[in-house]
Formats: C-alpha cells, sequence, structure tokens
C-alpha cells in the first residue's frame, strides 16, 4: 500500500481522511506548521511533523515538504487547508503525485470573481460584479459583498447599508457585490481523479460558526446540483479535493463560490474516503446519519447541548479506537487561544494566518 503525506493536521477532515487511509492499509504521515494540531494524536498516523509556514516561509515549506517526501518514500501528498496552494506551485517540483490541480487552476477557483467566470454555463450565477464598478450604495443592503479571497465567511458583509460598508468602497478592487439571494444553503464536497469523479458529498450546513465554517452536517442531495458539478469538475480535468457553496432558491440552484480544498463533507463519505482516491468507482455519499463537530458547537452555541440534534449527530473527532484526539483537542484550542492573543487576532482569522493565500505572488 502507498504512503500518504496529509499536510493541515489541524483539520477534522485531515483526521477523517488519516483514519480512513490507515484503516486501508496505508501507511500515513502528518504534517502541519502548529504544535498541537488535532490529528497530531491520531494512532492511525505513522508520525507527525511540524514543518515551516506557507505565507510566511514559503522556501523553507516547500524544503521541508521536498525533504519529508523523499526520507520517508511519499507517494502521494494530499493537502487539506489552504496551504494546498502553495503546494500546486510547486507540485511539478515533488517527487510523489500531489493531489491539486495547476497553480493557476487553483487561484481562479479560489476568487470570488474569477470562479464564476470559469462557472458560466455549467451553474446558474448570481448577478456579481467587482465593486470597481458597482454603483447602487444606496441600496447596498440588497448585496453580499465579499473580498475576492477570503474564507469562514467571516469577512462578509450582507444586509448593512452603505455607511456600513466601508471595506468595499475604500478597497473595492478587492471586493466583490453579490445580489442577495434567498433560499436554503447547500454545500458540496467532491474528490477528483484526473477529471474523473471518485467521490461526492452534499449536505447543509444546519450549525455554523458565526457567519462561518460549519460545526452540523446533514445529507442533502439535489440531482441538479450533481450533474452541474460533474460536468465542471469534467471540463476542468480537475485533480484533488474541489468543494462548492451554493444556494437552493424554490426551484433554481445558484453557486455561490468554490473551495478547491477539503471542507467538511469529507466527514460525510468517512471510511469511504480512501476508495474515492484510489478506486475506480464514484462514490455518492448516501447515509442519512447527521455529523458535527461537537466540542465546536458547545463552545460557540452551549445551549444546543440540549437539544435532540446533538445526542443524534456522530461526532467527527470521536472514535472508539483512537480516542486521543478526542481526550487532546483541548490542546489545539488552548494554541489557539495563544496565537489569537499574541496575533492580535480573532481566533477564527487566526486559525488559518499561516497557511492562507489572498492572490500575493509566491
Amino acid at each position: 500500500m502507498p504512503s500518504i503525506l496529509l499536510t493541515g493536521a489541524r483539520a477534522p477532515v485531515t483526521l477523517e481522511l488519516c483514519r480512513a487511509f490507515a484503516q486501508q492499509g496505508h501507511r500515513v504521515f502528518l504534517a502541519d506548521v502548529t504544535l498541537f494540531p488535532l490529528a497530531r494524536w491520531s494512532s492511525f498516523a505513522v508520525d507527525y511533523f511540524r514543518i515551516p509556514a506557507p505565507a510566511q516561509h514559503f522556501s523553507a515549506f516547500s524544503a521541508a515538504l521536498s525533504a519529508l517526501i523523499k526520507l520517508h518514500h511519499i507517494e502521494h501528498l494530499i493537502p487539506t487547508c489552504e496551504e494546498a496552494f502553495y503546494v500546486s506551485k510547486i507540485k511539478d517540483q515533488l517527487p510523489c503525485r500531489v493531489w491539486t490541480s495547476d497553480f493557476d487552476v487553483m487561484v481562479q477557483l479560489h476568487h470570488k470573481h474569477r470562479f464564476l467566470d470559469l462557472a458560466k454555463g455549467f451553474f446558474q450565477l448570481p448577478a456579481t460584479q467587482s465593486c470597481t464598478t458597482f454603483k447602487d450604495w444606496e441600496n447596498a443592503e440588497a448585496y453580499v459583498f465579499k473580498p475576492v479571497f477570503s474564507r469562514f465567511g467571516s469577512q462578509v458583509i450582507i444586509g448593512q447599508k452603505q455607511q456600513k460598508c466601508q471595506e468595499p468602497q475604500q478597497h473595492p478592487e478587492d471586493w466583490i457585490a453579490q445580489k442577495r439571494l434567498f433560499g436554503e444553503e447547500v454545500c458540496v464536497y467532491s474528490i477528483w481523479r484526473s477529471g474523473q469523479l471518485g467521490g461526492f458529498a452534499s449536505y447543509r450546513p444546519v450549525h455554523r460558526v458565526g457567519k462561518g465554517s460549519s460545526i452540523y452536517f446533514e445529507r442533502y442531495f439535489h440531482h441538479g446540483i450533481f450533474e452541474a458539478v460533474l460536468k465542471f469538475g469534467q471540463h476542468l480535468k480537475f485533480e484533488g479535493q474541489l468543494s462548492f457553496d451554493l444556494m437552493l432558491c424554490k426551484d433554481e440552484v445558484y453557486v455561490l463560490e468554490c473551495n478547491p480544498r477539503s471542507t467538511s463533507g469529507a466527514h460525510l463519505l468517512g471510511d469511504d474516503l480512501a476508495q474515492c482516491f484510489f478506486s475506480e468507482q464514484t462514490i455518492i455519499h448516501h447515509s442519512t446519519k447527521a455529523k458535527a463537530i461537537k466540542m465546536a458547537w458547545l463552545i460557540t452555541q452551549p445551549w444546543q447541548g440540549f437539544s435532540p440534534a446533538y445526542y443524534a449527530a456522530q461526532d467527527v473527532v470521536w472514535h472508539p479506537r483512537d480516542i486521543a484526539p478526542f481526550m487532546l483537542q483541548g490542546l489545539s484550542m488552548l494554541e489557539l487561544m495563544y496565537l489569537a492573543i499574541r496575533h492580535g487576532q480573532s481566533m477564527i482569522a487566526v486559525s488559518t494566518r499561516d497557511i492562507e493565500f489572498n492572490g500575493h505572488k509566491i
């Protein structure tokens, strides 16, 4: 069985991937910038390696990855978080299969406006324009304003009057204005092998951390969404993990943005994840069992601890044969709190400051 290196060990989806690959007989190594990432403690991993931050030390990050791959005879490198953009930049220099598409494609997908240009003909699109040409400020509350490079929705401005939209007006080249839609949010996670769909999961983000990442995932399948994602990924000949945020408005489905990396839909595929990468079949998630990151849910919405949904959902961190990540996940939270204080940022912002890509030259 091939040896696999997963980067982004801080993410619950990386823990999910680690367990899935190991249970299929793969040797799994983990890497990240932080000292106490969640997946570090997994008994399914062979070892964990701390590497330089790509956003601040790209050359050192590149050298460290290359050294790890050679030393441990890694055959597959799978990035899971925004380090995927830095990995894609050097994929042709690394002596293994790298599960990302080319850097230019990754950046176009990540950029909120350029992605919509790529998506024409595959998805329905909300009316969107750069804030450099936006004029309807007196009706600003009818729009959603987003930085062209962003994540978690933490900077998104929704339903606010003009005076609350200072950043888009002061730096219009970095923002888009998107007509506000009302409906039901749907998220998609997919895995691609050189344009062949390996795995597909779609879900409703019923509970979130603020406006950002979802922490409760409930399966929702829509045939039209599946067909659009299938044709889009095939057209791009995509390689790696590809995720989408969409809005279901009555009978119409609009795509809002794309994330060419892992998202929480990986939890819904669970033990089937390894086959999504290495078999020739397409696996579609069918289970109706909801899943949740229960500690994050309790910390951010403690009243939900008494809800039937909380008890019915399966915790994605807990595993009866791998209990250390569950028991020690508080260390990851403490490290995040320390970094937030040290850098004067929110916990959400600091959680990606060392790996995020915002269109800068690498």
